[in-house]
């Protein structure tokens, strides 16, 4: 795989590829713009890179049958690592977007190099156990719960101290020896969904990250919307500034623990959650206006196709947060008896853990193969 000097137009080809997975290069042609020569010219030097094969040839409207054009999984892989007040996980993605492994990595006092080293190997004896030559792995992406101060600087709860106010980009990179790329959870947790879950189906939506703490990743033309300091989406400080509970998992815990449902922590609450609880009720009805005046203001704010509810929050319980939004213009009069189109909502639809892991591994794609 030889990816070093890839130009400009093969890069934009090849990640048009990598969404559809296996595609003609008639479709190519007709989404891209390009002409027939320079998608040929494209997918040639993706072809010599070893990063696509051509396929058997498909039906792609009238004419002559056009090559399809498919990704070669194993050209290469990426790590992904999120990062959370009581959690980390750790994923092996190839070039596909296929997760090929996963593994929890969680340790004691969340020790920054000691997870570090922990993700690392294991990628590094799986790609060893699999024969594939370790010069394949391209880097690893970071996801860490916490807003950024600097580039690549994040400033997380106090559960993560050795991940505070230190350069992460740079000093992961010189422990690893790998290229870097660092993300909020949210942001991180947002790609991993525009990936491989129901984001998948929107060029343009907000994914809301409900763990220990909340906030939103924001996707606008498929691609992250970072803001000035990589902190678009900080969201749970509107609930404080207007007098609202700030809805999480640390407040779901609490109240089921004061009804008497005790969990060792919120990823054990998580993994064993029962929409029957005693507590799961008086929760919902404390933090579903929050949710509402939230999901107002986004909808509002944004006017994206779909507002996406995820995070580490039981997907049960979501839904039924979903179903009690009560929208601001519920409470407006009809103009003209129309309304302005609805926002669709949806849960997510990767499981708890792996949207965040998922998409700092996509950071590392799409800034050594896209970009």
């Amino acid at each position: 795989m030889k990816s070093q000097g890839l130009s400009k137009r093969a890069r934009g080809v090849l990640a048009m590829v990598r969404r559809h997975g296996r595609v003609s290069r008639a479709v190519l042609i007709r989404e891209s713009g390009l002409s027939g020569t320079a998608i040929f010219r494209a997918t040639e030097e993706l072809e010599a890179a070893g990063l696509v094969r051509s396929g058997d040839p498909v039906i792609a409207g009238r004419g002559q049958p056009s090559t399809s054009i498919e990704i070669e999984p194993d050209a290469a892989f990426s790590l992904g690592l999120s990062v959370m007040t009581d959690r980390a996980d750790v994923v092996l993605v190839d070039l596909a977007g296929t997760v090929r492994a996963r593994r929890e990595v969680t340790l004691p006092g969340m020790p920054r190099g000691a997870m570090l080293d922990a993700a690392v190997r294991f990628g590094t004896d799986y790609l060893a156990q699999a024969g594939v030559d370790r010069r394949r792995l391209l880097g690893l992406g970071v996801a860490v719960a916490g807003y950024f101060v600097d580039p690549g600087t994040v400033n997380p709860a106090p559960e993560l101290e050795e991940w505070a106010l230190v350069a992460l980009d740079a000093e992961i990179a010189r422990q690893v020896a790998l290229p870097v790329a660092v993300e909020n959870i949210a942001s991180a947790a947002a790609l991993g969904e525009r990936l491989l879950g129901v984001g998948a189906r929107y060029a343009s939506f907000c994914y809301i990250n409900v763990a220990a703490g909340f906030g939103a990743g924001i996707v606008v033309d498929g691609a992250l919307l970072r803001g000035r300091h990589g902190n678009a989406g900080e969201i749970g400080g509107l609930f404080l500034s207007s007098g609202r509970i700030t809805p999480n998992l640390a407040t779901l815990h609490d109240c089921l623990a004061a009804h008497g449902t005790r969990c060792d922590g919120i990823s054990d609450m998580v993994a064993r959650f029962d929409p029957q609880w005693p507590g799961v009720d008086a929760w919902v009805a404390a933090h579903q206006p929050s949710f509402s005046y939230l999901f107002g203001a986004l909808r509002l704010t944004l006017d994206c196709e779909a507002l996406i509810l995820g995070g580490r929050l039981p997907r049960a319980l979501a839904q039924r947060i979903l179903d009690g939004i009560d929208w601001p213009e519920n409470h407006w009069p009809i103009r003209r008896g129309r309304r302005a189109p609805a926002t669709l909502t949806q849960v997510a639809g990767l499981e708890p853990e792996l949207s965040g892991p998922l998409g700092a591994a996509a950071l590392i794609f799409h800034q050594t193969l896209f970009a």
